[in-house]
């Protein structure tokens, strides 16, 4: 499970950096048949930054998190707020 925290760790870190309010961003890591969801929740004025314009930054935040999971051979995928 080590690495698995080290990996919503680092996106956690690039989701705070994400939005204007850091320290209401948390994560909840929910293991589920053939992988994890990292589910995140962030202040209601952030949740628009967070899935950014026709969901451009949600997407990218897929895509980083899956290719992180490719390398720890494990499956992840995101829950963004909407």
């Amino acid at each position: 499970m080590e690495p698995i925290q080290g990996i919503a760790d680092a996106i956690t870190n690039i989701v705070k950096l994400m939005v204007d309010k850091p320290d209401d961003v948390s994560v909840e890591v929910v293991t589920v048949p053939g992988g994890v969801v990292l589910r995140y929740s962030v202040a209601p004025s952030d949740v628009g930054k967070l899935i950014g314009a026709q969901g451009r930054n949600a997407r990218s935040l897929r895509v980083i998190a899956a290719a992180i999971g490719m390398g720890a051979k494990v499956r992840i995928s995101l829950d963004i707020p909407a």
